[in-house]
């Protein structure tokens, strides 16, 4: 998914105390916290990435603008 130009710092936010998280440190664009598994993960796009032309931005990725993570898969990149 595209970065909206000007918004590469944003492209993802680290903190231990949560889980992952893309977009804006102030309206994430994809959220899923410390506990993926209680139906407090949200998905609001175009803060930093940019929904495709014609998709809704609180349900392209999921379906819903809440959801539940019932598995996941985080990767690094070293350069």
């Amino acid at each position: 998914m595209s970065l909206i130009a000007g918004q590469e710092g944003n492209a993802i936010w680290c903190n231990g105390s949560y889980g992952p998280m893309f977009g804006g440190a102030g309206n994430f664009d994809l959220r899923i916290p410390s506990s993926p598994n209680c139906n407090n993960c949200s998905v609001y796009l175009n803060d930093s990435y940019q929904c495709p032309t014609g998709q809704n931005p609180k349900t392209f990725l999921t379906g819903n603008q809440n959801f539940t993570v019932s598995e996941m898969e985080v990767f690094g990149v070293e350069q």
